[in-house]
Formats: C-alpha cells, structure tokens, sequence
C-alpha cells in the first residue's frame, strides 16, 4: 500500500465529515498574520487542515534550512465546551490557524469568530511580553 492509498483510507478531501458516532467534522483555515483585522475563517478540506496542522508544528525557519525544529511560538486550545467534544483551535504563531469543530458549525456560529481570537492572542502576548503563548490542549 503507497502513501496516496493509506491517506485516502483517513482523509476524505471533504470540508465537512460525518463520523460514526454522528459527529460532523468540519475544518477552517485562516491564512495570515493573527493581527491582520481582515482576517477570515476560510472552508478547508480535512487534507488542507491536516497538512498546515503538521507544518505548523515545526519551526518555519528550521524548515527553510531543511532542519525539524519544534515551533516555539505554536498554540493549540480545546475547545469542546464551545464547539462540540474534540474541538480545537491552533496556530503556528505566525502565518496560518486552524479550527475543528465537532458539532458541525462554523467558528463564528459558536462565538469563535477571528476577532475573539485576536483580542485573546494580543492579551496573553502582551502579558507574556515575548510572544510565546502557548496554551497546550489536545487535538
């Protein structure tokens, strides 16, 4: 079994997925700076999400000089409470975020539209004074 087979066996290349359980998964990306106040929440497929999840793991300059460095300024929250159990928010602290609901809605139907995520962003930085937020959680 290649590569191309066994992801297709996890991924479906779809926006929104139901599971089993009767869960509906759906998947947005914000590609841009947190700061920048035109930001949007955009329909990604699984595979996108899943893609920009793992580069956001590691440090973009490592990456540009070839080397799997951990991203210092990565976040990642839970949100169940919000949207739905398993339901989480990440961010490579730069570049691009990510959201996963499980109750099939969109961020900003749950009270999680960008501003939210800007304005809670812009405290903890400003309280860390570095920049460093990382709130752990689970994905």
């Amino acid at each position: 079994m290649n590569t191309d087979e066994r992801v297709r066996l996890v991924l479906t290349g779809e926006h929104e997925v139901r599971t089993s359980e009767g869960a509906v998964l759906r998947f947005f990306l914000a590609r841009g700076s947190l700061a920048d106040a035109g930001l949007v929440w955009e329909h990604a497929t699984d595979v996108e999400f899943q893609h920009a999840y793992e580069l956001a793991l590691f440090d973009p300059h490592g990456l540009d000089a070839q080397l799997l460095l951990p991203n210092p300024h990565r976040m990642q929250l839970a949100l169940d409470a919000l949207m739905g159990p398993g339901s989480f928010f990440w961010s490579d602290g730069a570049d691009v975020s990510g959201v996963l609901t499980t109750n099939g809605k969109a961020p900003e139907e749950c009270g999680f539209g960008l501003a939210t995520v800007q304005s809670s962003t812009s405290t903890s930085t400003s309280a860390d004074g570095d920049g460093d937020a990382d709130a752990g959680g689970a994905g």
